[in-house]
């Protein structure tokens, strides 16, 4: 099994953790995330919701103010969201993340998002928190928005979630001066499941 095998098959299989901070990505397929974001909250996941992004272009796109509003409308109270709205791409939102919880001392997030970005995200956050010198001292919990079909297509686009997953495992090597490694993101799973 290569690296990128073992990382894909641990990523969603640890358990969902209670944490400081709900962690949102703004962007396309956006408002999937936002209900398990409210549902979580709802159910006691984490006391807050940080919605982050900029990029605002109805339908694919969604930015962080659009999500705020709509987060109101699922019955979230307005002190309970933070809004960071300068980010304009993944490795933008997670330094803006990674800064936050530095700034607030979360220790664990909770990382919202599809299931096809998920891998991607997920290892560009902890390439943010290796840069901000912070990597063992926040726990990324990976929690999927899976409840969206894999052969259906997100609002404003034509192709598939299957085939968006495709083109997300090919970022990972593109976009490689953001994005930590397989072996990295397996590295640092293992450090927290250790408990290390």
């Amino acid at each position: 099994m290569t690296p990128r095998d073992r990382f894909l098959a641990v990523l969603g299989a640890g358990p969902l953790l209670r944490g400081d901070a709900i962690v949102v990505l703004a962007g396309e397929d956006a408002e999937p995330r936002l209900a398990v974001a409210a549902e979580l909250l709802r159910t006691g996941g984490a006391p807050r919701v940080v919605v982050t992004g900029g990029k605002h272009e109805p339908p694919r796109w969604l930015g962080a103010e659009a999500l705020r509003v709509k987060l109101y409308a699922l019955g979230v109270a307005p002190d309970r969201v933070l809004v960071e709205s300068a980010s304009q791409h993944t490795a933008e939102q997670a330094r803006a993340v990674v800064a936050l919880a530095s700034e607030h001392g979360w220790a664990r997030l909770l990382l919202v998002a599809s299931a096809y970005h998920l891998p991607r995200a997920f290892l560009t956050f902890v390439r943010a928190l290796h840069d901000y010198g912070g990597l063992i001292r926040v726990q990324l919990i990976p929690v999927p928005a899976a409840h969206t079909p894999w052969w259906g297509a997100p609002a404003g686009t034509t192709e598939t979630r299957l085939a968006l997953y495709e083109r997300e495992l090919a970022k990972i090597e593109a976009y490689a001066d953001d994005v930590a490694t397989y072996e990295d993101g397996l590295v640092y799973l293992e450090h927290w499941e250790g408990g290390r």
